[in-house]
This record gives C-alpha cells, structure tokens and sequence, in this order.
C-alpha cells in the first residue's frame, strides 16, 4: 500500500504519441518521471494496446514501478450495422475542405477514397450544415448516445476499477481508442484533458468527446479546434510541440561533415533533401530525374546530390510502390538513399533532423516535415505538379493544397510552391545560390505555425497535466 492520493490516466494508444512524450531524451516522459520522484502522491498509469507490452514495456521497469505503470486493454473490437450508422452520423458533424478531399476524391492514385461512396457525400454535408452545427448535439447528444451504444461492451471497466483516475489525458483524442477511454471517463463523471497526436488531425472529422481542457501546439490548431470541433478559447491551452524540444537542443545537433561522411558524400559538397510522398505522389520520378539531369548538367554548381527518403508508412502496399516508382533512379550515381522511419529509433530521428538542418533545400509536395525543416531554416521547396503529366483535378497532387492545414502555412509564403519544371529550376537555383532569401517568411512560419520552440513544450504540458488534476482526495490506494 503506497501513500498515492491521486492517480492520472494517459493513453499510449498511437506511435505518434511515443514520438511526443517518450523518445527524445529530457522530454516529457523523463520530466514526467523526475516529478515523480518528489512527488509521492501522484501515480501515473499508461493504458496501452495489448500488442504493444512487448514492444514498450521495458520503458516502464524503473525504480518508481508502483507508480509509473504500464497497463494493457484493447478497445471494443465487435462493430454492427448500428455503431457504423452513428460513427457515419456524428463524424460528419464537420465537413471541411480537407473532409471533402477525403471523401470524395481520396489520397492514393487508384484507391477509393474514405468512407468510399460518393453517392453520400450531400448527406454527410446535410449533416455538417443542420445538426452538425448544434451546440447541444455536439456536447450532449453524441457523447451520451456513444456511451450508450457501447455499454455492454466495455472493455476498460477494469482499469478504471483497479486504478480509480482522477485525471484522464488522452494524449490522441483522434483515436478509436482513445474514443472508448474517454466514454469510460465520462461515464465516471471524470475529469479528463487531451491533445491531437498530429499538426493535421483537427480538420478531417468530427470527434464525438470534447475533453475539458485541449491542449494543443500552436494558435493555427487552437483556431481550429474551435471552429471545427466546437471548444472555446477558454477551453484551450497552447504549450508547443513536445518533440521540437530536441530539434532545437544542442543534442541533437551533428557537425554537417559528420553527416556528409555517413552518407558518402564528398567533403564540401551539398545537398537537396527529397522527401517522398509514395502513392499519393505517383509522378514524384519524374520531377526526380529532372533534378538529377540538372544536377548532372552543372545548372546547380560542382559537387552536388540528392538525398531521397522514400515514404515510410506502415503500409507495405506504399512500400512496395515507392520500390517500383524509384526502381529506375536506384542506381544513379548522384543519389543517396535514406530508408530509415525517422521516429522508431533516437539514433535514425538525429540523423533525419540533420539532414534537414544541413540541406541546401528541402522538396517534397505538402508535408508536415515542412514545419520540421522550418526549424532548422531550411529552403523550402514544394512540387504540386504532375511531372510530365497533365491529370484532372481529382487525380492530381494539386489537390493537396486545398487541407485547411495547409492553407495558413502556404499563405505565409515560406514554402516556394513551383508548378512547373521552369519555376521548380528557377526556384532552386536561386537558393542554392543564396540560402538566406525568404529567410524572414521562413522565420514568421517558425512564430505562427512550429509556435513556441524555446525547448520547453514538453514541460508545459506536462506542468498543465498535473494542474489540471482535481483537488487531491484524501487516503491511501
């Protein structure tokens, strides 16, 4: 029996969220843990997916086991024709230019889009445009109906049984899983806190519980969870990306000579830094090997490379295309691979943010790892074109211009968007030549959407965790 007063819930559900709380050294988990050690009365339990215990239990065998605990339970897995009427129904509360993308056109070349009939698409508007826009729906109806629909199969009674929260923080509220965590809370009458796993989550689609206070990275999300999920400002709080922490500590710094080395590349020489897109960018080749001629034809200066990462979801199906949609370049002398996952390992995401930080410019189409090389200044050089091809509107990588992410990153003016061949040579070889130009637009995206890099997010949230918990209550656990 242990002196603990106070218990906080958080969800592991998602690999985002090891990105944003565990794997960089002095980030949340590590601050999290020397709270702990002083404060006696707090335990914190992690609530996990049963298949992850392998994976991460070994983060939690620490000398505070009674009161850092990992703790596994998986979400309801039996669906019927009633819960996917309702997902359908409250989901569509929101309908952006982002959902529309997604419902009707889709992300990748010759796959249907979400929630694939497009037959449905004036319901889902309908929807977002009458009941979608009541306040009572919103905050009342849907949690309540939720709750409901699912209460003879909750599967985390248990663990709000065992452990009692006074505190759930759902750390990726845009998750299933996350959604019956906070069912269950709800259902308790508990206190419960949360933030977007991602910088482009808050557009896409309705979420049916509203947490008590939202944490989020910058006033661009803040501005959007507010007009598309219904919170107040009041109900908001702005404490940065936790994980750009590291970005800007000396640790994660490596000497540019360093990574030339690693990489093969000639002492002096530079680089662009190719992030591919796989399926959602079928024509990515072809703006490659362009490159790559122009490399060769001297238009750059001597001595310069390309660096290709190519997409690295966990779906093998775009692993595969990106091995076929490359397999012609694999061999060019001027190119040079980096197949890593930058987020599984502290050793291959140091060596992704430096070759950020050391490239001569950063190209891919419209990513977040734009607001990542932001942060180190970086050239910014987007492609929404099609290569060598001229495809509609539905099919073509324009369309990812039109996220409501991505409108107010593209209106500052730090990323160069080129739509051609012609502006993407021009565009490059004006950078290449002189790195400082749009260098204030690159610094106002810092400001306005990376937000608050001083290396302290992590300790804001954290800070707005721990006073978010109820008054303690008295006894022992």
């Amino acid at each position: 029996m242990t002196n603990v007063t106070r218990t906080i819930l958080i969800t592991f559900s998602d690999h985002t969220v090891f990105r944003n709380l565990f794997l960089f050294p002095g980030g949340f988990f590590d601050q999290l843990r020397e709270r702990l050690a002083s404060d006696k009365g707090t335990r914190v339990v992690f609530l996990m997916r049963t298949r992850d215990k392998e994976k991460y239990d070994a983060m939690f065998d620490t000398d505070l086991k009674d009161r850092l605990i990992a703790c596994y339970a998986d979400a309801p897995a039996r669906t019927t024709s009633l819960r996917k009427l309702f997902r359908f129904f409250y989901a569509y509360f929101v309908f952006t230019d982002t959902t529309k993308i997604l419902v009707t056109i889709g992300m990748r070349v010759g796959e249907p889009p979400a929630a694939s009939n497009k037959l449905l698409t004036p319901v889902r508007w309908l929807i977002a445009h009458t009941v979608g826009k009541m306040t009572f729906m919103r905050r009342r109806f849907v949690p309540w109906l939720f709750s409901k629909i699912y209460e003879h199969d909750r599967t985390f009674k248990d663990v709000f049984d065992v452990y009692k929260p006074d505190l759930v923080f759902s750390a990726h509220i845009y998750g299933d899983y996350d959604a019956h965590v906070l069912a269950e809370a709800r259902r308790r009458g508990i206190r419960t806190v949360g933030m977007p796993s991602g910088w482009d989550h808050v557009d896409k689609y309705f979420l049916p519980f509203h947490v008590d206070r939202l944490f989020v990275p910058s006033e661009q999300v803040a501005t959007h969870a507010m007009k598309f999920q219904g919170y107040s400002r009041s109900e908001i709080s702005i404490t940065g990306y936790p994980h750009f922490d590291f970005f800007t500590s000396k640790r994660a710094e490596m000497p540019r000579e360093e990574i030339l080395k690693r990489f093969s590349l000639p002492p002096g020489s530079r680089y662009i830094f190719y992030v591919s897109g796989s399926s959602y960018c079928p024509d990515e080749p072809d703006i490659i090997e362009q490159v790559l001629q122009w490399i060769e034809e001297g238009v750059f200066g001597p001595d310069i490379r390309l660096v290709l990462r190519p997409y690295l979801g966990s779906r093998s199906k775009d692993r595969e295309f990106d091995e076929k949609k490359f397999k012609r370049i694999a061999t060019h002398p001027k190119v040079v691979y980096y197949d890593h996952k930058s987020w599984d390992t502290l050793e291959g995401s140091i060596v992704f943010m430096n070759l950020m930080r050391h490239a001569a410019a950063v190209m891919c189409v419209y990513s977040s790892v734009f607001l990542e090389a932001a942060i180190f200044g970086s050239p910014l050089v987007a492609t929404p074109f099609d290569g060598h091809h001229v495809r509609p509107y539905s099919r073509s990588i324009r369309r990812f211009s039109d996220f409501e992410h991505f409108k107010e990153v593209l209106e500052v003016g730090a990323i160069r968007e080129t739509y051609s061949f012609g502006e993407l040579k021009k565009a490059l070889v004006e950078y290449l030549k002189d790195p400082s130009i749009d260098q204030k637009k690159r610094e106002r995206m810092r400001r306005e959407v990376c937000a608050i890099s001083d290396g302290r997010a992590s300790a804001r949230l954290l800070d707005a965790v721990f006073a978010a918990v109820p008054e303690v209550r008295a006894g022992t656990l």
